[in-house]
């Protein structure tokens, strides 16, 4: 269980640093494209490659976020009812969010696979490339709620 929770941190640290050089990359290419515009020139593949690296701090963000738990959260109706039936709603939770993301991962892994076989429009690569994004941050999101399973589990009074 500690290891997943290792797992689950590193894989959280790596995604941060990734995040900082998208965006860090992101800058510098719109950046580079408005110079070029102003000299009267144009970087073709500027607003492509801008568009897959910020489609990719989307989903690796959202990553983050749950890691962080920095989305939105409610307290319902199983904050008044007890932690025993809360325990069991977030455990509940977790499993629907388990499977979501399963779901995400496995259809994300099919459809990148279908899309090996066109190429962007102006930089020629796979769309499976920028399209891998999403069954990489399924499958991150699914390390993160694993461990978070793991870490109730080992708070739960026996």
């Amino acid at each position: 269980m500690a290891a997943l929770r290792r797992i689950s941190g590193a894989l959280n640290a790596a995604v941060e640093k990734l995040l900082m050089a998208i965006g860090a990359a992101i800058c510098v290419i719109l950046f580079a494209q408005v110079l070029f515009r102003y000299a009267g020139d144009s970087l073709g593949w500027s607003e492509e490659v801008s568009r897959h690296l910020l489609v990719a701090i989307t989903f690796l963000g959202g990553t983050v976020a749950y890691k962080r738990a920095s989305f939105i959260g409610l307290q319902g109706i199983g904050h008044f009812l007890g932690p025993a039936f809360q325990r069991s709603v977030v455990l509940a939770l977790q499993l629907l969010t388990l499977a979501c993301f399963a779901l995400i991962a496995w259809f994300g892994a099919a459809y990148t696979i279908k899309a090996a076989e066109h190429t962007s429009a102006s930089l020629q690569i796979p769309m499976s490339i920028p399209y891998s994004v999403i069954p990489i941050s399924a499958i991150v999101f699914i390390v993160h709620v694993l461990a978070d399973m793991a870490a109730a589990r080992e708070k739960r009074p026996r």
